[in-house]
C-alpha cells in the first residue's frame, strides 16, 4: 500500500499540501490511479497520481529536481515522461524531466517547480490584501489564478486593439470568457468616454455587482478599466493582468485609477485597488524596445527611492535589453514591485509617504499633457522629470554631484527618448502650476537624495525656468539620446 503524505512529512520540502484521510490514503499498488480532491488549494478539481514504489531515501527538496527513475516522497516516481502534458504548463517546465506524471496531471513536483518559479508579493489595504502574482506562462492560467485570488463571478475581460490580437483574445478564449471588449490603444484614449464605454458594455452583457472586469493590458488599459470598476454599480472587483513592463511595476500595482482630461492628467480618478494582479513576464517579448525603455524607467525610479541595489540589474540599451534572461525579468519586476508594495502599504491614499512615487511625475505630467499625449510614452517623460528633479536637487545641494551623476547615468543607459528642443518653459510651467497634486501652497516637488527622496519641496518658477531651458537647449549628441 501506498500512502499520500500530508503538510508534516512535506514541510520543507514541497510547495503544496496533498490530501489526507479517505481521499489520501491507501491506495493499491499497480496501475496508477487518479483521485479527483476537491480539496486541493490550487483549483476545485485536482488530478493526483499514486504510483507504486518506495520512498526516496531522501525527500525532494524546495528547488531541486528529482533524477530519472528516483521516487519522491509519497508521489510518483520521477522520470516518468507525460504522454500528453496541459497546455498551460510554462514552457520552460513542459520539457524538463523534472515532471512526473500522465496526462492531464499536476504531480506534486510540478507544484513544487510551478510555485517556486511563481513568486507572490502581497499587498495590504483598506478593502483586504491582494496578491501580485509574477512568474512565466501565467496568461493560460488566468481563471485557476483567479479563482485562487477568491475572485467569483463571470469575467468581462477587456483589452486594447494592440494587446487583443497578441495576447487577450488567446487567453480569453481559453478562459472561456468570449471575445474581450477592445478598446483603442493610446494614451490619448485614457478618457472618460473610455470608461463610459465599457460600462454600457457591461450593461448590455448584463454583469452585476458580483462579475469581475479583467483588464488585461498596459498602464491606460488598467488606469481606465479599474476606474470603470470603481464607479460601475457604485464598485465592482476587477483583476489587472499588466502585459507591460511599465504596468507590471507600477501602474497595476497600488489601487491608483483614473482617466485624462484636457486640462492636465488623470484628474478624474479613484483608489480602487484590483483584487488580483498577474504578471506574466512572457508577455515582455512582445514589447517594441521602446515600450521596454519606458518601464524602466519606472524601474529607475523605484530604484531609487528604495533600493539602489536595483540599479546594477538595470540592462543598458548600448548592449540591448535582448540578452537578459526570463529570469532576470522577473526579478527585476518582483523588486520593483517589493518596493513599491512597501511604500502604498504604507500610506495608501497619498496622505504621506507614498508621494515618493511622483519623483520625475511634476514634469512627467506636465510633458504628456502639453504634447497632447502623442510624443512621449509615460516613462519617458518621466525620464525627463527625474533629469529635471536632479538638476534642481543638486543646486540646492540636496544631492551630491556623486550621486547626481549616478542617476543621470542610470537614466542615459534606457536609451533614446523624444526631445524637448520646441517645447515652451512658459507652457511647461503652466500646466505644473495645474498639477493634480497642489495645494494651496502650489505645487509640492519630490526631489532626490543621496539615500533615496525628499517630499513636499517647494520649487519656484525660476528654478523650474532655468532647469527647464537647459534641458531643452541640449542637443542629442550632448546626452547621447
Amino acid at each position: 500500500m501506498v500512502r499520500l503524505v500530508g503538510r508534516a512529512m512535506l514541510r520543507g520540502f514541497l510547495d503544496v499540501v496533498l490530501p489526507t484521510g479517505a481521499l489520501g490514503e491507501n491506495l493499491e499498488l499497480g496501475n496508477p490511479r487518479e483521485v479527483r480532491s476537491p480539496v486541493w488549494p490550487q483549483e476545485r478539481w485536482r488530478r493526483l497520481v499514486a504510483c507504486p514504489g518506495r520512498a526516496a531515501k531522501t525527500p525532494l527538496r524546495r528547488g531541486s529536481s528529482p533524477a530519472p527513475g528516483q521516487v519522491t516522497t509519497g508521489v510518483c516516481r520521477a522520470g516518468v515522461r507525460a504522454p500528453e502534458l496541459r497546455s498551460d504548463l510554462p514552457r520552460e517546465l513542459a520539457s524538463s524531466n523534472s515532471i512526473v506524471g500522465v496526462t492531464q496531471v499536476h504531480s506534486a513536483v510540478y507544484w513544487s517547480e510551478y510555485h517556486r518559479a511563481m513568486q507572490r508579493i502581497e499587498v495590504a489595504g483598506e478593502r483586504g490584501s491582494y496578491d501580485v502574482v509574477v512568474g512565466r506562462g501565467l496568461l493560460g492560467r488566468l481563471p485557476a489564478l483567479i479563482e485562487e485570488g477568491g475572485v467569483e463571478g463571470r469575467a468581462a475581460p477587456v483589452t486594447n486593439t494592440t494587446v487583443g490580437p497578441l495576447h487577450a483574445r488567446s487567453a480569453a478564449a481559453a478562459a472561456g470568457w468570449g471575445q474581450p471588449l477592445e478598446l483603442q490603444d493610446g494614451e490619448e484614449f485614457k478618457r472618460w468616454e473610455s470608461a463610459e464605454h465599457i460600462c454600457r458594455w457591461l450593461l448590455a452583457g448584463d454583469y452585476g455587482r458580483r462579475d469581475p472586469l479583467v483588464a488585461i493590458g498596459g498602464g491606460v488599459v488598467t488606469d481606465v478599466v479599474g476606474f470603470a470598476a470603481a464607479v460601475y454599480l457604485r464598485g465592482i472587483e476587477w483583476v489587472a493582468v499588466p502585459t507591460t513592463l511599465l504596468a507590471m511595476v507600477d501602474a497595476a500595482v497600488g489601487g491608483k485609477t483614473g482617466v485624462n482630461l484636457e486640462e492636465g492628467k488623470n484628474l478624474l480618478g479613484a483608489f480602487w485597488p484590483p483584487r488580483l494582479v498577474v504578471a506574466d513576464v512572457d508577455a515582455l517579448v512582445t514589447l517594441p524596445e521602446r515600450e521596454l525603455r519606458a518601464g524602466l524607467a519606472e524601474v529607475v525610479k523605484g530604484a531609487w527611492i528604495g533600493d539602489h541595489g536595483l540599479l546594477e540589474l538595470l540592462p543598458n540599451h548600448t548592449t540591448g535589453f535582448g540578452d537578459l534572461s526570463p529570469q532576470a525579468w522577473q526579478e527585476l519586476v518582483v523588486r520593483a514591485v517589493r518596493i513599491k508594495t512597501k511604500v502604498v502599504t504604507a500610506d495608501e491614499r497619498e496622505t504621506g509617504s507614498r508621494q515618493a512615487l511622483n519623483l520625475g511625475h511634476t514634469l512627467g505630467h506636465a510633458l504628456e499633457s502639453v504634447t497632447s499625449y502623442q510624443r512621449f510614452l509615460h516613462g519617458e517623460a518621466v525620464a525627463w522629470g527625474m533629469r529635471a528633479a536632479a538638476a534642481i536637487a543638486n543646486r540646492r545641494g540636496l544631492l551630491s554631484d556623486r550621486s547626481c551623476a549616478r542617476l543621470e547615468e542610470a537614466v542615459h543607459a534606457l536609451g533614446p527618448v523624444p526631445p524637448l528642443a520646441d517645447l515652451d518653459p512658459e507652457e511647461l510651467l503652466a500646466h505644473i502650476g495645474r498639477d493634480k497634486k497642489r495645494d494651496r501652497g502650489g505645487v509640492a516637488w519630490v526631489l532626490p537624495t543621496d539615500e533615496g527622496v525628499v517630499l513636499g519641496q517647494r520649487v519656484e518658477p525660476v528654478e523650474v525656468r532655468e532647469v527647464l531651458r537647459q534641458l531643452i537647449g541640449e542637443r542629442r549628441s550632448e546626452v547621447g539620446w
